[in-house]
């Protein structure tokens, strides 16, 4: 009787603690196993994995791991490819503020889990998981951050994360965000050269923005039109993670224009004129190519109202 009353009133053992569990996980092995699938997702694929473009369950296993770093990234690349997509080019203006934050909303998430990956891969004394410093460098990018997408392409470049022509890509979007439009061309350039045939539609339609940023509007339209007539699928996803809403409304203007629909395209000159974000110079050169639709003495058309 005396013990069971001692064993009542005594302090209950508390076992051990684990690692993982001091980092706030669920359970070891259930970890463990999401972070080698994760692993294995990340080494053998590149920014295009088919696993980022369903409804997977990272984001929620982010929540349950989260500091298993392998983990945090796929979730990260899944909230990247969350890019909203324009509505009817009717209501593209009066939806700017609510796509304008629902991007910034993905951008900022997918940077709090990369971020929180780095620090506990840091904290564990290993390296970064494969391609986190390219995701930084996206996320960065999708918020017109060039700075700190430089900053992350570097390291991205200097452990080899990708093949270069894909990082030349970011930094010519990087360098084009900086108004360094020689250095914007030359690694645009150079990542259509060496990409690979899959993906040169999306290096050849950011030079083709860089293009005419740079001046050369026949340039731009000339590689646009080159890209109707070899028959390239629709593949706008990369393009809309890697930019900014203003830059994707810009291009699309652009691609709108070298179709020959001047209703669409004056439609997204005017959505991109609304948004804050375009500097002087932009919006001088946006307002020159809207001019240019509008048939002298004519009213200019009204096309369709959607892409």
């Amino acid at each position: 009787m005396l013990l069971a009353l001692l064993l009542l009133v005594a302090p209950a053992q508390t076992p051990e603690t684990t690692p993982w569990a001091e980092a706030g996980g669920r359970p070891w092995t259930s970890c463990r196993e999401f972070e080698r699938q994760a692993e294995q997702l990340l080494r053998s694929s590149s920014v295009k994995t088919e696993e980022a473009r369903v409804d997977t369950p990272w984001p929620a296993r982010a929540r349950e791991c989260p500091n298993a770093p392998t983990v945090l990234v796929m979730a990260a690349l899944l909230e990247l490819w969350k890019t909203p997509s324009l509505p009817l080019l009717a209501d593209l203006q009066a939806a700017l503020p609510a796509l304008a934050e629902a991007q910034r909303a993905t951008r900022q998430q997918a940077q709090v889990w990369l971020k929180r990956a780095l620090v506990e891969a840091e904290r564990r004394g290993e390296p970064a998981p494969p391609l986190t410093y390219y995701f930084v460098a996206y996320a960065a990018l999708g918020v017109g951050d060039w700075a700190g997408a430089r900053v992350a392409l570097k390291e991205s470049e200097r452990l080899g994360e990708v093949e270069p022509w894909r990082t030349d890509r970011a930094f010519a979007v990087a360098a084009l965000l900086a108004g360094e439009l020689a250095e914007a061309l030359r690694l645009a350039h150079r990542s259509r050269e060496f990409a690979s045939t899959s993906d040169r539609q999306t290096s050849v339609q950011i030079l083709a923005l860089i293009y005419d940023r740079a001046g050369a509007p026949e340039a731009a339209q000339r590689e646009l039109l080159a890209l109707r007539s070899q028959s390239y699928g629709e593949d706008r996803e990369l393009l809309e993670k890697v930019l900014p809403l203003p830059e994707r409304i810009y291009l699309q203007a652009l691609q709108q224009q070298a179709a020959r629909n001047p209703g669409n395209a004056m439609r997204l000159w005017d959505a991109y004129l609304a948004c804050p974000e375009p500097a002087e110079p932009e919006r001088r050169l946006a307002e020159q190519r809207r001019e240019e639709l509008r048939p002298r003495g004519s009213v200019v058309p009204t096309g369709s109202t959607k892409i």
